[in-house]
């Protein structure tokens, strides 16, 4: 794997099919807060080879703190496929074992809030994973479940950060935000 090749190429990706900029009608965005710049990255993260590439850097941005197994955890749905991406990318151990947090428990069968294999111990590291964080709001309901499930969180880590405060609210709690990008990067001139 090329880290920077691969940095690149999404970035291209991300630029054409994710990016909009419009000053005029501003954005509403998940976080309720309006922004002139809109990420879209199921755009792009919807395209399989986009998405793998997003899974590599993610999985090597990982692998660069953690040396043995870790659970990469995230809230559904923004965090699946990122996660899923990053697990198949890792070819030789330490594995990445995917956790995927509910927004509300099931409501059937178990009642299970969080999706992940039986019988992995909370002593395996967990770190954070989505696609753009602006608040942090959804990893941070992400990081209260699997912290509730006796999990140590240290860091997380997205493909976008729109520097609106997200990284201040998980350093609040103890993580350390790892991004691939930054909105700077994307902005027009």
């Amino acid at each position: 794997m090329d880290f920077n090749a691969d940095k690149a190429a999404l970035k291209e990706a991300i630029r054409k099919f994710s990016y909009r900029e419009n000053h005029a009608e501003p954005f509403t965005l998940a976080s309720g807060k309006k922004s002139p710049y809109y990420f879209d990255l199921k755009q792009t993260l919807l395209q399989p080879q986009y998405l793998r590439l997003a899974g590599r850097l993610v999985a090597a941005t990982i692998g660069e703190r953690y040396v043995g197994d870790v659970v990469a955890a995230g809230l559904t749905m923004g965090a699946d496929p990122i996660i899923y991406a990053a697990c198949l990318s890792r070819e030789n151990p330490p594995l990445l074992i995917p956790a995927i947090v509910r927004k509300e428990a099931k409501d059937h069968g178990t009642g299970k809030k969080i999706e992940m294999l039986k019988g992995i111990d909370t002593t395996t590291p967990c770190v954070m994973v989505d696609d753009v964080i602006t608040t942090a709001g959804s990893t941070l309901k992400a990081f209260a479940a699997m912290r509730e499930a006796g999990y140590s969180i240290r860091h997380a880590v997205c493909i976008l950060d729109r520097g609106e405060g997200g990284r201040e609210a998980l350093a609040q709690n103890g993580v350390e935000l790892l991004s691939i990008y930054t909105a700077v990067e994307f902005k027009e001139k």
